[in-house]
């Protein structure tokens, strides 16, 4: 496949530069070409939107063979390379920002995507502890994951799924020689296109899903919680509980059923120090374009309809809940306050108020709130301000946290936590990682809260949690039948059946 390949002009402040090639994307998808990279022995993850309104679900994004890894703590972080490991002292995000400045690269040119390269991974849930100290850290730690994750991707495949395009972009260093070998890099991941699908068998194994946390005790945690909100510690804090499924096979597989009964405008798959991330988030943490901040809190949900008529009741129904409505107007109010530390004065606004979205299995709330980012601060300040979303924690956060680190009783790892990228111009999007599966020693995770506030009834804020992890268990039961396996013809005909 031949293009013509497109270049970067860098400024002065740049240390890098961008090599392009555009081809027609209307016989291929993201997850044909992901499948099509690895079997080619390339390491690839992927950000996809596969639902949603234009603004969020244009682009999808697949990052190939990291040149550089981040795995950052509390005070120190680890950088790798082909040159080896560097220690970085600091707290993660301040050395995330950093090593985003040395590889600056141009701001994607007129035309293209809006993210041409840079970094890519995920904050744990517990980052809130380094952010504010007075978060303590549950005292048990299934994960014992680092609070940053992140790779650093100069070879990146953009869909434009609006435009059915996709660009092969490289960034390499300023000059001929990095030029150079950026443009024959184009080349060889051009030539990957025609590859052969490999799709990897997958099954589950024993007894499942299997809870981790027993119905009594979540019965018991929602009323210690309405307790501290009767007492006015907390207005709501959003409690959960995590559920485990044993399995063995290709984690991709998951993702391949996951997009299509769960399609969001967040997915992503990404596989890291023997942990591999399956999302479906439909919940935009917060982005940062140009220096313009978007934070969209998503609250309140009914299930779809059977047919048009009940879809349209169920949504008239949500809109007029007036619990509903007083939680949502909460978030957005602690969105509105996060965004007042490091916005511009007078520039926070609500951009939309409780707007009525249509996903796959389920109808939100959502609502848009905007601002521009006030000197000095950038893309990390901004995540920093947001972070944990108040949809995952709770009001006040930090007491809600501080609540949910001794009820919960254990750490939160990838749930609940932030994945996207950081490109070295400056720009950020991040969703929540919820709707998340996480997959780890033959073992997939899957964890789900509720929002408990003052007349919130304990048993149905328990099957609540059980219906938000319902969808994604359904995907895992529909990757182990036949219509998934090697070689299988079943997948249209089977999807018929399980989609909504």
């Amino acid at each position: 496949m031949q293009a013509p390949i497109q270049r970067s002009t860098p400024s002065d402040a740049e240390r890098y530069r961008l090599a392009w090639a555009e081809f027609p994307a209307d016989l291929t998808s993201p997850v044909r070409l992901l499948l099509i990279l690895r079997a080619a022995g390339r390491h690839a993850c992927l950000l996809e939107s596969a639902e949603g309104p234009e603004r969020l679900a244009r682009y999808s994004f697949i990052g190939i063979d990291p040149v550089a890894r981040l795995r950052g703590g509390t005070s120190e972080s680890l950088v790798s390379t082909n040159a080896g490991t560097e220690v970085i002292a600091g707290p993660s995000h301040e050395v995330l920002r950093e090593l985003a400045r040395r590889h600056a690269c141009p701001a994607p040119p007129p035309g293209l995507p809006p993210f041409t390269g840079g970094w890519i991974g995920w904050f744990s849930y517990e980052w809130a502890a380094t952010l504010e100290p007075r978060v303590p850290i549950a005292a048990d730690d299934p994960w014992g994951v680092p609070e940053a994750t992140f790779d650093l991707y100069h070879d990146l495949v953009a869909f434009d799924h609006a435009g059915q395009k996709l660009y092969v972009l490289c960034a390499a260093p300023t000059g001929a020689p990095g030029y150079a070998a950026a443009m024959e890099r184009v080349d060889a991941i051009s030539s990957d296109f025609g590859g052969l699908v490999e799709s990897g068998a997958f099954r589950l194994v024993g007894d499942g899903p299997l809870a981790r946390t027993s119905k009594a005790k979540f019965l018991e945690s929602v009323e210690r919680l309405r307790d501290a909100i009767r007492e006015g510690e907390i207005f709501q804090a959003v409690l959960s509980q995590r559920f485990e499924q044993r399995f063995q096979g290709d984690p991709f597989t998951l993702y391949r059923v996951l997009r299509l009964t769960n399609p969001s405008p967040h997915m992503f798959f990404f596989e890291a120090d023997g942990l591999t991330l399956v999302g479906s988030s439909p919940e935009r943490l917060v982005s940062v374009v140009g220096g313009r901040v978007q934070v969209v809190p998503i609250a309140g949900t009914r299930p779809r309809g059977a047919d048009a008529d009940q879809d349209d009741r169920l949504g008239a129904e949500l809109k007029g809940d007036i619990k509903e409505r007083a939680e949502h107007d909460m978030l957005v109010d602690l969105a509105r306050n996060d965004l007042g530390r490091i916005a511009r004065l007078g520039t926070v606004a609500l951009k939309e108020h409780a707007t009525l979205e249509k996903f796959a299995r389920v109808q939100h709330l959502v609502s848009r709130v905007e601002c521009e980012l006030a000197s000095p601060f950038d893309a990390v300040d901004a995540l920093a301000a947001c972070f944990p979303a108040g949809t995952v924690s709770g009001a006040p956060k930090i007491r809600a946290m501080e609540l949910l680190a001794e009820i919960e009783g254990e750490t939160r790892g990838p749930y609940a936590g932030a994945f996207g990228y950081l490109d070295g111009a400056g720009n950020l999007d991040m969703c929540i990682a919820i709707r998340t599966l996480a997959v780890r020693d033959d073992v997939i995770h899957l964890q789900a809260g509720a929002g408990i506030v003052f007349d919130s009834v304990a048993e149905n804020e328990y099957k609540e949690t059980l219906h938000k992890s319902q969808a994604l268990f359904e995907a895992v039961r529909l990757a182990a039948s036949d219509a998934f396996q090697p070689a299988s013809d079943q997948l249209a005909a089977t999807l018929t059946d399980v989609r909504p």
